[in-house]
């Protein structure tokens, strides 16, 4: 499980640097005592983060790998509310230390994952005196709710097939490895009903569907499906 990277430089990591910019320009104070409590944590694909129920212990700053932030639904299905990406904040650690709640869903790392974790009273010390750390948390909040807020939209006003024919339009590579229930997880909705639009979708020549993934046939037909 989780054990300390090699770089015992924590404030020199140039990765942190360049990615969490708020960090820079502390008060002398402040900065000796993140030098001494800043956490560094490594986990390894797969592994769970935090679970449902767990008490957060501190802000993430995720330095590499990516995180899948998933929530239970009562009838067993899983559903992804975002990922974290190096540079991003988690709202579910950020709600939770504010309001001093347990968190509400699971995180998992995709990847080997690399992180700093702030311990929570450095956390509140930070929001209070450092301006620039206190833009980016609650800028960084905004900008997630205002996507999970366009993902409910999704979930509740566009159909299964155009979402999917969405997310195909969007990948580069035009394909994607993944297997239906991952999918499913991904976008919202049940295996069943991810599999039927995805059958749909075959049918009228948009995709191709292999074991475990998903190529763009069509992408002009794709694109009216979409």
């Amino acid at each position: 499980m989780p054990h300390p990277p090699t770089d015992p430089h924590l404030l020199e990591h140039a990765a942190l640097r360049t990615l969490f910019p708020a960090l820079l320009g502390i008060e002398r104070t402040l900065q000796e005592r993140l030098s001494r409590s800043l956490q560094w944590v490594q986990v390894p694909r797969e592994a769970v983060l935090f679970a449902a129920g767990d008490v957060c212990q501190g802000f993430p700053l995720l330095v590499a790998g990516e995180v899948q932030v998933m929530r239970s639904t009562p009838d067993g299905h899983e559903i992804e509310l975002y990922r974290i990406r190096p540079g991003e904040s988690c709202i579910v650690s950020t709600s939770c230390l504010l309001g001093e709640a347990a968190y509400p869903a699971r995180g998992q790392a995709l990847s080997d994952v690399v992180l700093a974790v702030l311990p929570h009273d450095l956390f509140d010390a930070l929001i209070a005196s450092h301006a620039p750390f206190r833009r980016y948390v609650f800028g960084r909040f905004a900008e997630r709710l205002a996507q999970m807020m366009q993902r409910v939209e999704d979930v509740a006003f566009r159909s299964l097939t155009r979402r999917i024919a969405a997310l195909m339009l969007s990948i580069p590579e035009g394909h994607l490895d993944i297997t239906h229930e991952k999918l499913a997880a991904q976008i919202g909705a049940s295996r069943e009903a991810v599999s039927r639009a995805l059958k749909k979708l075959e049918d009228a020549g948009c995709i191709r569907l292999t074991r475990g993934r998903i190529d763009t046939a069509d992408p002009t037909r794709l694109q009216a499906e979409a």
